[in-house]
Order: C-alpha cells, then structure tokens, then sequence
C-alpha cells in the first residue's frame, strides 16, 4: 500500500480495490448552442427549422443547392450561374436573389426519393450509411446537371474549347491555339464514374443485381454469354438449326 496523501500505487487501482463508476451520461443537444435568443419571428424560426431538417435528412446534398444571384445585370456569360440560359425565372427577371434557387432546390427532392424507392427505404427511416450514399448519388446528379448546362449553347455546345497553344517568349502573348475537351465534359465523365461506384458498391447496377440474383438462386444464370455459350453448345451438337 502506498503512504496515504501520495500517488497511489498500482495496487491501490485495481479492479478489487476501486468500486466500478457509472459512465456519465451526456447528452449530445446540450453541447452546442441554442438558437431561442436569436429573437426570431415565427416565421423565420420556421424557415430556420426548415433548413435544419433538410440538412438532417437529405444529408449534404442539402447544403449543395445553389443560391440564386438573381437576374444578373451586367453579368458576362462565363460569370452567370449554370442555368442562365434556361431558367424561366430569369428570363421573366424574376429570379430569388439570395434565396435557394427553385430549380436545384426541385433536383435534390425528387432525386432523393427517387433514390430512397430505389434501395426500397424511406427518407425517415433511412440508416446513416443508405443516407450517405443516396446524398452522394444526389449531388452527383445536381453537379452533372450544371455541367450539362454549362455546355448547351454557342461553341461550348460543340463539347470544346479554345486555348493557348504557344506564346510569344519575350511578349508572353498567344501565337496559336488548339481545341480541347471542355473542362465540363471532363467532369462529366468523373461523375458518372463516381456514380458507377457507389452504384456498383450498393449492389444497383444491372451486372451487380444479376450477379446477386445468382448467388441467391432467384436467376436463371440466362445472361447474353450465358446464352450465347449455350446455343454454341447446341450447335456443335447438331441440335440446333443456325439461325442467320
């Protein structure tokens, strides 16, 4: 035993010396800070509950709608938002400056319950890891959807752009240009890689669902090989008439 009023010993710290404490319990609302002295109205706590529960259940692919700029006056075209040249809103100069813009805002709700019917869930009762997945698919499909607008009029509609192929080496101007793949299409192609995987990885694309129906004995293992090695086999037996 240690001298009483030092450092105990290691003896002293055992299970059979030390009484077993109840882990505190912590509850996680009270860490951060409350919002009842903000001195809202009724109607903007609303909008505040709101958008707390949009970025609770749809996940991030809340935080990734766009905000509108409004109708842009005196906007050069490469500044405008990816919309500008569809949006009915700003063609009726209508458009919600610093608001949520109504098009982006329409994307992700339809495409999160597109997706939750997919993977056969709902929103309300979705796991953390479905969640996460459907929000990824989510903002995989709104950034596909500003690349595309980006590329539907003018010369970028031709999927190109034109740059700087050499410069002048004292002047530093360009002295010619060549085309190359437009940067959105690049991006493009990145998304719907990303998308290929999480699919892939939840078991949803067409190979993977097969391939689970297989395993589980639901499938008739009759793909287009499956198939195609089969009539091959009959043929070689003669039991079958080629077909041209």
């Amino acid at each position: 035993m240690s001298t009483p009023g030092l450092i105990p010993s290691p003896e002293d710290l055992s299970p059979s010396c030390t009484p077993a404490l109840p882990a505190p319990k912590v509850n996680i609302n009270s860490l951060m800070a409350r919002d009842e002295d903000l001195g809202l109205t009724t109607e903007e706590q609303q909008e505040l509950e709101t958008y707390q529960s949009a970025l609770i259940i749809l996940g991030p692919a809340a935080g990734a709608v766009l905000v509108c700029p409004g109708n842009q006056d005196n906007v050069a075209d490469e500044d405008k938002c990816p919309y500008s040249s569809k949006c009915p809103l700003l063609r009726a100069r209508k458009a919600p400056a610093d608001r949520l813009c109504p098009i982006e805002r329409k994307i992700v709700e339809e495409r999160f319950g597109a997706w939750c019917r997919e993977m056969e869930t709902e929103p309300d009762t979705l796991n953390e890891s479905n969640r996460v997945a459907i929000s990824d698919l989510c903002w995989l499909d709104l950034q596909e959807q500003r690349c595309l607008h980006i590329v539907d009029k003018g010369e970028q509609a031709r999927l190109t752009v034109t740059n700087p192929k050499d410069v002048h080496p004292e002047t530093l101007l360009p002295i010619s240009w060549e085309k190359v793949i437009h940067p959105n299409v690049e991006l493009l192609v990145q998304l719907q890689t990303q998308r290929r995987m999480i699919l892939k990885d939840w078991m949803l694309t067409p190979e993977q669902r097969w391939k689970k129906a297989k395993a589980e004995n639901k499938g008739t293992g009759k793909d287009l090989s499956s198939k195609q090695s089969a009539r091959a086999d009959l043929l070689r037996k003669g039991t079958v008439s080629p077909q041209v």
